[in-house]
């Protein structure tokens, strides 16, 4: 027979559970390119001052880490198959913008709890040509403060993390980040 604790630990955590599929739902479910009327620019995030060391796998079955780039300016996306703002943000910004600033800006999209068979075949559909790594349960997502998907941060080719952003980035948006953080 179980406690009254032991009940009420279960549901408190059932609750944590259903809230957080609850927030990330609702910033996957409406916000297209983030460019409907009354969406402003994604929210910012706190950000550290250097990147994690935190390993994670290419696509390509390399293992690397963020520093493994340093030196060059970064846009990390963390992005599902199944997060429709996520799908919409890589066709309506990512492409576009990594065909004008992909040779001065390395570009990674880090595939989130997804399968990765759906994952491959939606870069495919979108085009969008950036390292592609794997982040199965989340760990480098959450330890760099994702809260909403997508997400996207802005690396310095120190290694500083410079700006973090919840939700999506329609394509003025993302190119302005870029050239005011890694390009200006």
């Amino acid at each position: 027979m179980q406690t009254t604790t032991q009940v009420r630990s279960r549901k408190s955590r059932a609750t944590l559970l259903v809230a957080a599929f609850a927030i990330v739902a609702a910033a996957c479910s409406g916000a297209g390119d983030g460019t409907e009327k009354g969406d402003g620019p994604p929210e910012a995030v706190a950000t550290g001052p250097a990147v994690p060391n935190t390993t994670f796998v290419t696509f390509d079955g390399e293992t690397a880490s963020l520093r493994d780039f340093a030196g060059e300016p970064l846009v990390v996306n963390f992005w599902a198959s199944w997060c429709p703002s996520c799908v919409a943000e890589m066709s309506a910004a990512f492409k576009p913008v990594q065909a004008t600033r992909g040779e001065e800006v390395t570009f990674i999209g880090v595939n989130i709890q997804d399968e990765r068979a759906l994952a491959e075949e939606l870069l495919i559909t979108t085009g969008v040509q950036w390292i592609s790594a794997e982040d199965p349960q989340g760990e480098l997502y959450v330890e760099l403060g994702g809260l909403g998907m997508p997400f996207t941060i802005f690396v310095s080719p120190a290694g500083e993390i410079l700006d973090a952003h919840n939700g999506p980035l329609n394509e003025a948006q993302l190119r302005d980040r870029i050239d005011e953080l890694l390009l200006g």
